[in-house]
């Protein structure tokens, strides 16, 4: 697991938001590219804001790539170099198009986790791109950490450039597993992940397409540095599932078990397109006529 760490100053009157991309399959015929585009512009705006701060983790499957089972039969092909050569020559130009795609919003991305749709370069013919798969390039083309499948992002939060003291937020993500496909299920895989990591601010994940955004509350104790008394303290962790930009269902489109929609052939849910957002902003309280920051306040919003 690869774990980072950043900085940052989040001021009084400004609030964090967190708005995952995952699910984007930027180069499948059902990808949403109004909603897209939309959400990106969205983004761009907001982040503009002096009162607000955005971060845009990607959470895995930019482009509507190889699955793992799928990966497994094209090695097992046997297929001509020449054609593996046109399809990593394709594979470079969707990401390519991605990459043009996010351009507007590409400093607001801390981080690339990988998808279960990814593909690794392995022809000559794709030069500097041999041994690397479609997220791990993505990153370093914008410069940032490659997580793979999961990894922690560890927030040290000042409320000004001269604080000397900071709070510490911590975010786990991971692409995603298994195949909840209700909102219940899905709910369920996402609330116990604090069972393996219980400590952490803030939970991302995607891969199932189904948009939530839900918080627990809870109690912890704290002791407090100036007058060395133990102190009760509410707790407040945040659970986000990317959604995804995948249509489930595409009008004009025929789908008879060789092509169409997975999902409606097997009559599935139809998915939750756009992004799921988790808010932050700081919580205080009055102490002798001074303000003293005790920690956050977080809520989600689908």
């Amino acid at each position: 697991m690869i774990i980072t760490s950043t900085k940052l100053c989040l001021r009084p009157d400004q609030k964090l938001i967190f708005a995952p991309l995952g699910d984007i399959h930027h180069n499948s015929n059902g990808h949403d590219r109004e909603k897209f585009t939309e959400i990106v512009e969205w983004i761009a705006k907001t982040s503009q804001r002096p009162d607000r701060v955005v971060r845009v983790p990607l959470m895995g499957d930019e482009l509507d790539t190889m699955s793992r089972s799928e990966r497994k039969g094209y090695h097992a092909a046997g297929l001509h170099s020449g054609t593996r050569s046109w399809i990593e020559e394709k594979m470079a130009a969707d990401m390519e198009t991605f990459i043009k795609g996010i351009e507007p919003i590409k400093h607001l991305i801390p981080s690339v986790v990988a998808g279960n749709h990814n593909f690794t370069f392995q022809e000559s013919s794709s030069g500097s791109l041999v041994g690397k798969n479609v997220s791990r390039i993505i990153a370093e083309r914008l410069g940032v950490p490659y997580l793979g499948v999961c990894g922690v992002n560890i927030i040290e939060i000042r409320p000004s450039e001269n604080a000397t003291g900071f709070h510490v937020f911590k975010v786990f993500m991971h692409h995603g597993f298994g195949s909840a496909t209700t909102k219940g299920t899905s709910v369920n895989q996402l609330v116990k992940l604090k069972e393996k990591f219980p400590m952490c601010n803030l939970y991302i994940m995607g891969h199932n397409h189904v948009k939530i955004g839900t918080t627990t509350e809870g109690i912890d104790f704290r002791k407090n540095t100036k007058t060395c008394q133990w102190e009760m303290c509410g707790v407040v962790q945040g659970f986000v599932r990317s959604a995804s930009f995948l249509k489930g269902y595409v009008p004009g489109e025929v789908v008879d078990g060789d092509t169409g929609s997975y999902v409606e052939e097997a009559c599935m849910n139809p998915a939750g397109l756009g992004i799921v957002t988790a808010n932050l902003r700081w919580r205080g309280k009055n102490v002798n006529g001074r303000l003293r920051y005790t920690g956050f306040s977080l809520h989600t919003q689908e």
